[in-house]
C-alpha cells in the first residue's frame, strides 16, 4: 500500500466515524415537548404543592400546572424508581420553556425564579426503555 492510498483509506474511515457518531447523537437527542401536547392537571399554588408521582409508560409525558409567586427561587426535582432517562421542562405563562433538565438519567434537578407571578406548567417526559414511576417535588425559597 502506498502513502496516497493509506491517506485516502484513513480519511474514509474518519469520515465514516464522523457520520456514525453524528447519527447516534441525533438519535439520542430528545425532541422538546410542546406544552399544548400535554394535558396538565391543576396543582394549585406552588407553595402548597406536596408533590406528585407520575406513572409514565415508555415515551409518555405528563404535566402539572402550578401558580408561582414572582421573585422567589423555585427548586424542582424528579426522583424515579427505574434507571431510565427522564427529562423535566418548565413552561411559563407564555408557553415557552423557562427552565429544563435534559441531562441523562432517571432524576432531574432544576432551579428558576419567575420574574412575574403566574401559572407555570411542569412537564415530565420518560425517554427511557420501559415504564417508570417519577415523583415531582417543588420547593420555594423562604
Amino acid at each position: 500500500m502506498n502513502g496516497r492510498s493509506l491517506k485516502g483509506y484513513a480519511l474514509a474511515v474518519l469520515f465514516a466515524c464522523a457520520v456514525l457518531f453524528a447519527t447516534r447523537a441525533e438519535e439520542k437527542k430528545a425532541e422538546e415537548p410542546k406544552v399544548d401536547d400535554v394535558k396538565a392537571t391543576d396543582g394549585g399554588k406552588a407553595a402548597d404543592f406536596k408533590g406528585k408521582t407520575f406513572e409514565l409508560k415508555e415515551g409518555a409525558k405528563a404535566g402539572i400546572t402550578l401558580e408561582f409567586p414572582a421573585g422567589k427561587k423555585a427548586t424542582c426535582t424528579i426522583k424515579s424508581d427505574k434507571k431510565s432517562d427522564v427529562n423535566l421542562y418548565v413552561f411559563g405563562p407564555n408557553k415557552k420553556v423557562v427552565a429544563k433538565d435534559t441531562s441523562e438519567g432517571p432524576d432531574c434537578d432544576l432551579n428558576f425564579t419567575p420574574k412575574k407571578a403566574g401559572k407555570f406548567t411542569l412537564v415530565v417526559v420518560n425517554l427511557g426503555k420501559g415504564a417508570n414511576k417519577s415523583t415531582l417535588k417543588v420547593a420555594l425559597a423562604k
